[in-house]
């Protein structure tokens, strides 16, 4: 991996942590997400102005199962923090997503990645189990809450991360990232809509748009722009495995905002955590 693709995803990071922030402060989480989806469509607008190419039959069938896995993940992930604490939730969706995404890559993209690498992805993906765990005693108690439907909606969530990379590492060959996260984003709002409507209604978007209000605003820009710089990596040459797991860094930047401008608890753990994620970053560039 070059180091200008390394430095677009770690900068794409820096974006998404706007998303992240502003779902973890949001007073309904449903309501926020909806709202971070249809900001991305109206600020990014402009692109239709170019007018849309031709999509043949087959890219548009990638787009709408990318479409069905982002849908699925927005809601797996929101009712995993509602029925289940963060503690339990995070180390479960955010940690599993890059072991699944590196087997995916393996079985269906034909990647490849070095010792190096594999170890660099581990070690991510153990600092982002870590970083939710309130002691490293408590290690088991996200796997033993799995009897529970809440960390199963998050080991969902993981899952559908993993699997919508890997169906966009397609994707991007066939049209500009761009444009085809674009419509991505159209479909998931598409499918999101009749459910978030039955669940928080019209009275519900509207408070939630009068808490949040430009808050929404700016997550909508940052998390479109964001992924779309991971996907234009992605189609530059950077494995699907390798770039999934670094954009996780967007977790610990997370931590570091909750704790220094939120005021959060920064328990021991959060910086083993996040040492693992960025020595597997390191890893993964030297000997990826």
């Amino acid at each position: 991996m070059t180091y200008a693709n390394l430095f677009l995803i770690l900068g794409s990071s820096v974006l998404h942590v706007v998303g992240h922030v502003v779902l973890k402060s949001a007073n309904d989480r449903k309501a926020a997400a909806w709202w971070v989806l249809v900001w991305s469509i109206i600020l990014f607008l402009p692109l239709l102005l170019f007018g849309l190419p031709v999509i043949p039959p087959l890219t548009w069938g990638i787009l709408l199962l990318s479409g069905v896995l982002q849908t699925l993940y927005f809601w797996s992930i929101i009712n995993a923090y509602q029925t289940e604490d963060l503690s339990v939730v995070y180390p479960l969706a955010r940690g599993s997503a890059p072991g699944f995404l590196l087997l995916w890559s393996f079985l269906f993209l034909g990647e490849r990645p070095t010792l190096g690498g594999v170890v660099g992805i581990l070690l991510i993906a153990a600092g982002l189990y870590a970083i939710g765990l309130p002691t490293l005693r408590a290690w088991r108690e996200p796997l033993r809450a799995l009897r529970q439907i809440g960390p199963r909606w998050a080991l969902l969530a993981g899952l559908c991360i993993s699997l919508y990379t890997v169906v966009d590492r397609v994707g991007v060959r066939r049209l500009d990232p761009l444009i085809y996260l674009y419509v991505v984003i159209w479909i998931t709002l598409i499918f999101i809509t009749p459910a978030t409507i039955r669940a928080v209604g019209w009275k519900g978007l509207r408070a939630e748009w009068q808490a949040s209000r430009f808050n929404n605003v700016i997550a909508g820009f940052t998390t479109m722009a964001a992924y779309a710089i991971v996907l234009y990596a992605i189609r530059n040459g950077t494995p699907a495995s390798y770039a999934g797991s670094i954009r996780e860094v967007s977790v610990v930047l997370g931590v570091v905002v909750g704790v220094v401008f939120l005021k959060e608890k920064g328990t021991a753990m959060r910086f083993v955590g996040a040492a693992c994620v960025a020595a597997g970053i390191v890893m993964i560039k030297l000997l990826g």
